[in-house]
């Protein structure tokens, strides 16, 4: 049954890649968007909707918008990540930064944090709940900044 599916809904799938410009990580989505055409024709009942071909096209449609918008989210936050305004040098070298007003759970949090960790695993690792470590988090970046202006620190 899936064979006839993919016969016909195969150009459908490579329309909505090219009407949303997928061009990176093309056969990626392409691959998601087979899978949903599985479990689609598996699941439809004609009897609930009988326009299969709209409702196929609005599955399909749905699921490569679902996926783009994850990997925008997913991109906002390593770019939010990455454009700290805290640099990875300073804050690895305790010579060159003051940190010594730094609590216990805010040097561990700013450790997670240049090793690469998200929020999530960071919450994990201390054991704390995620707005716990968000809170964590704000109070180091306070302190950071204020140590930030520090006269020695802008020197080459």
């Amino acid at each position: 049954m899936f064979e006839e599916w993919f016969v016909k809904y195969d150009r459908m799938i490579h329309h909505l890649l090219h009407q949303y410009h997928i061009t990176y990580d093309r056969e990626d989505y392409y691959q998601l968007a087979l899978i949903r055409l599985w479990r689609i024709a598996e699941n439809y009942d004609c009897l609930k909707t009988p326009n299969e071909s709209q409702y196929v096209y609005l599955q399909l449609k749905f699921c490569l918008i679902d996926e783009i918008r994850k990997q925008m989210t997913y991109q906002e936050r390593f770019l939010l990540m990455t454009d700290e305004t805290l640099p990875e040098v300073e804050i690895l070298e305790p010579d060159l930064l003051c940190i010594d007003n730094l609590t216990k759970d805010e040097l561990e949090w700013l450790n997670y944090t240049h090793q690469g960790f998200r929020l999530a695993e960071i919450a994990d690792k201390m054991t704390l709940t995620i707005s716990q470590v968000k809170y964590i988090r704000k109070k180091a970046r306070i302190k950071l900044q204020e140590n930030n202006d520090l006269p020695f620190q802008n020197q080459s």
